[in-house]
């Protein structure tokens, strides 16, 4: 069994990010879980923490390192991720050079309504995977993500867009 961690960029109950790593763990193909993380109570990166870690912190850093791969979901703020991965992201890659999300297989997941399906996000997010020498198996963008998912639920409700998603989960 593939195990994979999940984790949103928004903290927004109804983001559309959120709303689709929801969705994952019943697109996932036979033989990988994915596991959603909240990340609600993560506190911002501060190094005087270090020496005695906020439980979040040690749980995050913990279901890592016990995942075979991570998915992050962000929406894209001003051409770039979120400060909620962009700070998940910090502390999961502490201590410096020896952090679990080092050299970890990772998915980029950014959808918004608009028409770019968060080109920019994606490209700053593998920028950083990289240096942090994960390897991105996927990045699937998503524009108007608002016509496929449901109104009501976190069901993927177009076609194309589940089977990419599916995809993405078995190249782990």
């Amino acid at each position: 069994m593939t195990t994979i961690l999940g984790f949103s960029g928004s903290a927004r109950e109804a983001s559309f990010n959120t709303r689709i790593l929801r969705a994952l763990p019943a697109l996932a193909p036979d033989g990988v879980e994915v596991v959603p993380f909240d990340v609600a109570h993560i506190p911002f990166y501060n190094q005087d923490l270090e020496a005695d870690l906020p439980s979040s912190i040690v749980d995050l850093r913990s279901a890592v390192a016990a995942a075979d791969g991570i998915v992050v979901a962000s929406p894209e703020y001003n051409h770039s991720y979120s400060a909620l991965a962009k700070n998940v992201i910090d502390w999961a890659s502490r201590p410096f050079a020896q952090g679990p999300i080092l050299g970890k297989k990772a998915m980029i997941i950014v959808a918004g309504p608009g028409p770019g399906g968060g080109a920019h996000c994606i490209e700053e997010l593998g920028k950083l995977f990289g240096l942090l020498g994960c390897q991105v198996v996927s990045s699937v963008g998503v524009a108007a993500v608002h016509e496929k998912i449901s109104a009501d639920s976190d069901t993927v409700t177009d076609t194309a867009l589940a089977a990419q998603l599916t995809a993405a989960l078995a190249a782990f």
